[in-house]
């Protein structure tokens, strides 16, 4: 048996903490040490998985092999670039960075370096996500909704870089075409960034999709619909169940005995899990992430495009308010 890939994880909060526990457990892997700012969080994470208690990230080369980046969006870049330049495999969390510059500056240097860096777009490794994508042919429209109740956790980001980029993401893959343009609405509501948001996009193949995410919901859903030419998909991406419609006749003719109806309930799988495992295989056989650097920094560059659009669309809703006080 090879030996196991020393790892470790920098930032132990809610995810990092996650990240601690699956590399401990998987056969193939080492937790080596857990890094934090935090001493006392440090020790307690590292005496929970095994692993030896760190506070410098810069202490990781040499010590291991590849690491996973678990901080505040703001540090991925500056963390990620040290240790790829230290000679480590990386997985950073999603979203890549803060910027589409150091996204795009990032992945050329994991390139340079032929170092593995994989963005931790989860959703793509859920079983719900891949049973949509094996089903669906020639998508012209989708639907999306990611919405929860307010938490205070990833409030240093918007919603659209908080929530909606894991749907950017998705769609994107399953669309499999360049997005032409966006058009976008939001608002900040509890926090001082965008709380609330909904996006147009528009894909060099004609598809469209309608994206919306909150994060100050009464309720959490996360479901993804999907028009085709001759079905119709509705995956509830929470409860792992995808039903729909397609057609199997001419229904002018035959009526209803024409439209199948499908009804799958898809088995839940460990997504973390499954992502892991995919980014230890890039280590070992060499091969290219399903969400690698290219794929995270696209997904930014088209949040950001959102973004700027919210941003352009509360200018112009703001702007009369603005002349009418100052008429007063």
């Amino acid at each position: 048996m090879a030996e196991p890939i020393r790892t470790a994880v920098v930032g132990t909060g809610y995810f990092g903490r996650f990240h601690a526990d699956h590399y401990s457990r998987n056969p193939r892997a080492q937790l080596v040490a857990v890094v934090d700012s935090d001493a006392a969080r440090a020790a307690t994470v590292a005496t929970e998985f095994g692993a030896e208690p760190a506070t410098d990230y810069r202490s990781l080369p040499g010590r291991v092999d590849a690491v996973s980046i678990a901080v505040p969006t703001p540090l991925h870049y500056d963390i990620a670039r040290e240790l790829i330049e230290g000679g480590l495999h990386v997985l950073v969390e999603k979203p890549i960075t803060d910027s589409v510059a150091s996204a795009n500056a990032l992945t050329e240097l994991a390139e340079a370096r032929n170092r593995v860096l994989q963005v931790g777009h989860i959703e793509r490794f859920s079983s719900a996500y891949r049973a949509l994508a094996g089903m669906m042919t020639e998508p012209l429209y989708f639907e999306s909704y990611r919405i929860a109740p307010w938490k205070n956790r990833g409030v240093e980001v918007d919603v659209v870089l908080d929530l909606m980029i894991h749907d950017i993401d998705m769609i994107i893959g399953l669309a499999n075409s360049a997005v032409e343009s966006v058009d976008a609405v939001g608002t900040p509501v509890i926090g001082r960034n965008i709380d609330l948001a909904n996006a147009r996009i528009t894909f060099a193949s004609g598809c469209v999709a309608n994206v919306t995410a909150s994060r100050v919901s009464y309720k959490t859903e996360r479901r993804m619909r999907v028009f085709g030419r001759s079905h119709y998909l509705n995956c509830d991406l929470g409860e792992g169940k995808i039903f729909g419609y397609s057609l199997r006749g001419d229904p002018m003719t035959e009526g209803l005995a024409a439209i199948a109806t499908e009804t799958h309930e898809i088995p839940k799988q460990d997504s973390l899990a499954n992502e892991i495992d995919s980014f230890l295989d890039c280590i070992v056989n060499g091969t290219k992430p399903l969400v690698d650097g290219r794929a995270g920094s696209e997904a930014l560059r088209v949040a950001s495009m959102i973004n700027q659009s919210i941003a352009e669309h509360l200018a112009r809703v703001q702007a009369p308010l603005g002349r009418s006080a100052a008429s007063r």
